[in-house]
């Protein structure tokens, strides 16, 4: 277990509306919020003064703004499995049975480049390191436009053999955002007693949001499968938030704890579990990059002006 600090922080402004990073706590965004007519917005769940001030064990993080998730997303069983002659041994999450969230927000990540509008943060892996038997390299680009925040994923295989892998975000909305969201999918990979990924399935009518609806305040895990890269999440005061990724992310996790201020709505390149999945030959989304070769993904959280 490492401690990480959130210092030093810094804030991207474009307009009213300000991101706060913290790149030595995991790459992370800990607060996105704009000048509003009656007081601040807040569009990510904002990091909380204690934390801030006390940083935070790296496996009891703070469930507030986004950071996030390489080499994998979600869990992987067991945290083993073998790929190309490697066999992967992951640290098991405490309290589970598996490896959860890729490792890399658990780290430090660098400031690599910064001006008004925009930062990088980076991150540097060595082969071998929390049980991950692959080198690699990360670079995550914040960027603030006139319409709200865009953020990229750039993944590079600095390994000289081809590596497995997949990639997404993971950002905390405030619940008042549950009011009413809606977005498309094709599948759901339902979630089995560990929350581990089962073959998809037709959507029931339940886990339909095709017609947006409110996100009631009740534990809900669904993997959605064929997410055509847009959500809506609304507030009963109408403000909206709009959520996109490009093509890379197809997978969307829909996370909800009972009776906490947030909820999760997670674009990710593959579902939970997919290292075991991928052999039944599903199409998982997991992903494989060559020696040297690259791989992005993108999401952009459209605002109100």
């Amino acid at each position: 277990m490492t401690h990480l600090s959130i210092a030093p922080e810094i804030t991207l402004r474009h307009g009213s509306l300000a991101a706060t990073l913290a790149p030595a706590a995991g790459g992370r965004i800990t607060r996105l919020v704009s000048a509003g007519a009656e007081g601040p917005i807040d569009w990510l769940v904002p990091l909380s003064d204690d934390v801030r001030q006390a940083g935070f064990e790296s496996t009891a993080w703070p469930k507030a703004g986004c950071y996030p998730l390489v080499p994998f997303s979600n869990r992987i069983r067991h945290g083993q499995f073998a790929w190309a002659g490697r066999e992967a041994r992951l640290p098991i999450h405490p309290g589970e049975t598996h490896a959860l969230h890729g490792g890399t927000q658990q780290a430090a990540w660098t400031l690599a480049r910064q001006d008004t509008h925009s930062a990088v943060m980076a991150y540097a892996h060595e082969r071998g390191q929390q049980g991950w038997p692959w080198a690699f390299s990360v670079e995550q680009t914040v960027a603030l436009d006139p319409q709200g925040l865009s953020l990229t994923l750039k993944v590079t295989n600095t390994d000289t053999v081809e590596m497995p892998c997949g990639m997404g975000f993971h950002p905390y909305f405030p619940a008042r955002f549950a009011h009413r969201i809606g977005f498309e999918a094709q599948n759901v990979w339902t979630p089995d007693a560990e929350f581990l990924g089962t073959p998809p399935r037709p959507i029931p009518t339940t886990d339909d949001y095709t017609v947006p609806r409110a996100l009631v305040d009740a534990e809900l895990t669904q993997y959605y499968g064929g997410w055509d890269g847009q959500a809506r999440l609304q507030a009963a005061d109408g403000t909206t938030i709009r959520l996109q990724a490009d093509d890379a992310m197809r997978h969307l996790v829909l996370h909800r704890p009972a009776g906490r201020g947030y909820f999760c709505v997670e674009p990710v390149t593959h579902v939970s579990n997919a290292t075991v999945l991928s052999m039944t030959h599903l199409d998982t989304g997991w992903l494989v990059l060559a020696p040297g070769a690259s791989t992005t993904c993108r999401m952009a959280l459209r605002l109100p002006a």
